[in-house]
């Protein structure tokens, strides 16, 4: 969620707080999330907790997929275009290797795209494609988004 930018500190600042008010001794990466705000830290925070001891086996073609459905989420909140969401996808598949379609899957569907002069028929059916090829990963991490979107709602009014 943080890689794709799906969230960023303005949806776990807050939620970092709350684990940080609630614990009599909270993690020290919550307490260090709680106060940073570049993604390229606060995934290396993440990261690190992730792959220190105790080692807590990952899924890593599981994640990759769930990167993919956090674009989609990110396409169906119109923070992205269909264009940047195949162009994204695309480069991610190439750079894992762990996606449950090739990057050359992505690519195509962005030429097709833009051949079609970003024809909204082609779009609509190429998102449905997606929608249901990446449903399990979507039905995953949308209710954590939901989650965190709530803190994003309280973060945004406390500062206004």
């Amino acid at each position: 969620m943080l890689e794709s930018q799906l969230i960023w500190y303005k949806h776990f600042h807050l939620f970092c707080d709350e684990i940080i008010a609630n614990q009599e001794k909270p993690p020290l990466w919550i307490i260090d999330l709680s106060v940073t705000r570049f993604k390229e830290s606060t995934v290396q925070i993440v990261n690190q907790y992730l792959y220190s001891e105790p080692f807590v086996e990952l899924n890593r073609e599981e994640l990759c997929n769930q990167y993919i459905a956090c674009l989609l989420l990110r396409y169906a909140r119109r923070e992205i275009s269909w264009a940047t969401f195949l162009f994204a996808s695309g480069q991610y598949a190439d750079g894992t290797q762990g996606v449950k379609e090739p990057c050359e899957y992505f690519f195509d569907l962005l030429n097709q795209y833009e051949d079609s002069d970003y024809d909204k028929a082609l779009e609509s059916s190429q998102q449905s494609v997606l929608q249901a090829a990446f449903k399990d990963e979507i039905a995953i991490i949308a209710p954590l988004y939901e989650m965190f979107r709530r803190y994003y709602q309280q973060y945004v009014q406390q500062h206004a």
